[in-house]
């Protein structure tokens, strides 16, 4: 007798679904808390002490993904019960009891030993067979219950909270661990780690498991009267030839991830020679960049499309993996520290937008009636895919371990000789390489998928620049993350053929403005008046601009950078907005007319932030707009142009603005402009050739 409360429901009203919501954001708070305590570098620290190799980290990676097929008889025992609760109730019960007995292995058995290495494999093996059954009956479980139009914001929301515990948990365990081996001595380390996976998994993973029995589920919809056979359900996927497309892409995209990723923490372990600590440190960075960058892809997810996050955000991804083959040249060097910190910054962010997108473009392409087979069928071809490329990226690592590639750099004259690397790849460096270029490949397989209402990818960079402000603003009272603002990584931002670089300089960017935002928040609090923000703007577009040899055409990005931040700091003061207009105007002008910056690229810069600021802000936009012009045309002088030539300039920006933002907004500004500088017989007198 299967009890009431596992049951479908064939009418869910508002006040459950609301509750489901609920409970399954909690599910995921506490599962993620339980996997921070038994995955990742912990995991892979717990198997090597075991006496596992890199061979036998490449198993165990890859063996959740090898029982994945698992998820056909799923499908079968899904559709034949209709009851999607049961399975995976049942199923992820099963999934956090296996870790109980993996944490008993040192207990009953003398480490290193290849017997404890070889239970730890069976263990996983059993867990992941459990979780092939959970993702089959979860993902159209969920993909009922999840209102479409809101599924980036609300995952977002779910993941944002999911991996903040996740750190929490990850670091308290490896903060445990060190104390532990404090306490008990080396030899009994071991221990520590039995302790936190036994923790994880009756106190987390148990809760997980309850908060999902508690989520509703809505009756399974049927495709139609007659019943369709197993290889007809599962074939319909792989008829679609769109989706197929989506499955040939999430296919490749884990087989390079895959490829490298769960040889991270091994790298850093054994190549680098760091505690433990120092990398779960760097794992929670990670998470904290992808925590404040989830609300961001979430939110471009539903405005934008999930197919244009995806692209920009794998971009990143591949990008950072080739970057760990600079972390040692040929051995650790004083900036592989704060390479790693960058790097695993950089990760977070892309794995937040990867793991948004990845989601909702799978279930919004996935028609209602047959969510389960062809969320299983994108789950199958990815899991084995990610199943088989662990054991390639270990073979690797053993192959190349013993053979290297270098590329040296060389100086003589006749009092010295000066040698050093300019390239050194060996074991682990060949394997992120060579995941790099696979990487290129698969986003060309991206631009084969059709999605309605994409957009193309230089939209969403333009928001990137202007809407994570908020998101990252607490970042650089961080230690260690406040790094963005000097790496001069927007240099970089127009070399061809390097994907992700604009990922990677739009959140510089955005730490432009985000310091300038600061800066004029100080002004702020001192109660100083308008007239020192110019100086305070000056200052810290000067400062930042100085990171960077050459600005060349990033002086837009920097201009739009300063002069967003600014309105967005002092906005809500008593200063009138054409004040503030002005002054931000010309305090970034007067900064960036020091560099190299193009002198009209500074102009289209400063004038699109502090319209689109504007509009953020509610301000007048029409009488900023005419004040942007006016406080362009004053300062000409400093460009080192005419003050016709900016006002015709300035007014054409203006506009572009406007058009940009369209609606109600547009209007608005185009009206300003043509009563101020056209409408108006004075003003035409004063300034003939402004005219739009």
């Amino acid at each position: 007798m299967i009890p009431s409360f596992l049951r479908p429901q064939s009418d869910l009203s508002e006040q459950d679904a609301q509750k489901g919501l609920q409970n399954m954001t909690w599910q995921g708070v506490m599962a993620f808390a339980a996997d921070g305590m038994a995955s990742g570098g912990f995991l892979a620290a717990f198997a090597l002490i075991l006496g596992a190799s890199n061979f036998h980290i490449g198993i165990m990676t890859a063996i959740p993904f090898i029982v994945q097929p698992l998820q056909i008889l799923a499908v079968v025992l899904v559709e034949r019960m209709r009851m999607r609760k049961v399975v995976a109730v049942t199923s992820y019960l099963i999934a956090y009891a296996t870790w109980i007995p993996v944490a008993f292995i040192p207990f009953i058995i003398n480490v290193p030993n290849a017997g404890a290495v070889t239970l730890l494999l069976f263990f996983i093996a059993v867990r992941g067979a459990a979780t092939a059954f959970v993702t089959t009956s979860w993902n159209g479980w969920l993909r009922d219950i999840v209102p479409a139009d809101v599924m980036g914001d609300f995952f977002a929301k779910r993941l944002r909270l999911a991996t903040i515990a996740a750190a929490i948990s990850a670091l308290l365990a490896a903060l445990f661990i060190d104390w532990w081996k404090g306490f008990a001595g080396e030899a009994n380390e071991i221990f520590g780690y039995s302790y936190a996976i036994l923790f994880g998994s009756i106190i987390l993973g148990f809760g997980a498991v309850q908060f999902m029995a508690r989520m509703p589920e809505p009756q399974m919809p049927r495709l139609d009267d007659t019943r369709r056979s197993i290889v007809g359900t599962l074939g319909a996927p792989f008829r679609d030839r769109n989706f197929r497309g989506l499955i040939s892409f999430m296919f490749m995209w884990n087989f390079v991830a895959q490829m490298a990723v769960p040889f991270f923490a091994v790298y850093m372990l054994l190549r680098l020679e760091m505690p433990l600590s120092l990398v779960v440190g760097l794992g929670v960075l990670s998470q904290a960049a992808n925590v404040l960058f989830i609300r961001v892809w979430g939110t471009y997810v539903d405005r934008f499309g999930s197919k244009v996050v995806l692209s920009l955000c794998s971009s990143l991804y591949f990008l950072v993996i080739l970057a760990w083959t600079f972390t040692t040249l040929p051995d650790r060097h004083d900036l592989t520290v704060p390479l790693l910190v960058i790097l695993h910054i950089l990760i977070g962010v892309a794995t937040a937008g990867i793991n948004i997108a990845s989601t909702t473009i799978r279930m919004k392409m996935s028609p209602p009636a047959e969510s389960t087979a062809y969320l299983t069928a994108v789950s199958l071809t990815s899991s084995v895919a990610a199943g088989i490329s662990p054991l390639i990226g270990g073979a690797f690592v053993d192959y190349f371990s013993v053979r290297h590639l270098q590329i040296a750099v060389e100086w003589v004259s006749p009092a010295t000789e000066v040698e050093f690397p300019a390239l050194f790849l060996t074991g682990y460096d060949f394997l992120f390489a060579i995941a790099f270029v696979l990487g290129l490949f698969t986003l060309t397989l991206l631009g084969r998928i059709k999605e309605e209402g994409e957009v193309d990818e230089d939209v969403v960079m333009d928001e990137l620049m202007t809407q994570t402000r908020t998101n990252l603003r607490s970042l650089n009272s961080v230690p260690g993350l406040s790094v963005l603002s000097h790496f001069p990584v927007s240099t970089l931002r127009y070399v061809p053929g390097i994907p992700g670089l604009d990922v990677a300089v739009g959140v510089t960017v955005y730490q432009i403005a985000s310091s300038t935002r600061i800066a004029v928040e100080g002004v702020m609090r001192g109660g100083a008046m308008a007239r020192q923000i110019r100086t305070r703007v000056n200052r810290a577009v000067a400062d930042l601009a100085h990171q960077v040899d050459d600005l060349g055409k990033q002086g837009v990005d920097v201009a739009l950078g300063a002069t967003l931040g600014a309105i967005h700091a002092a906005h809500d003061t008593e200063i009138e907005a054409e004040r503030l207009t002005e002054e931000s105007i010309r305090g970034t002008i007067s900064a960036l007319s020091m560099t190299s910056a193009v002198p009209r690229d500074i102009l289209r810069g400063a004038i699109f932030g502090v319209i689109r600021g504007a509009s953020e802000t509610n301000l007048e936009i029409g009488s900023v707009a005419v004040k942007a012009i006016e406080a362009s045309r004053n300062a000409a002088s400093t460009l080192g142009l005419s003050k016709q030539e900016v006002a015709r300039y300035a007014t054409q920006v203006a506009v572009e603005a406007a058009e940009d933002l369209g609606g109600q907004v547009e209007t608005e500004i185009k009206n300003a402009i043509l009563g101020e500088f056209i409408g108006s017989p004075e003003s035409e007198s004063k300034d003939s050739d402004a005219k739009a």
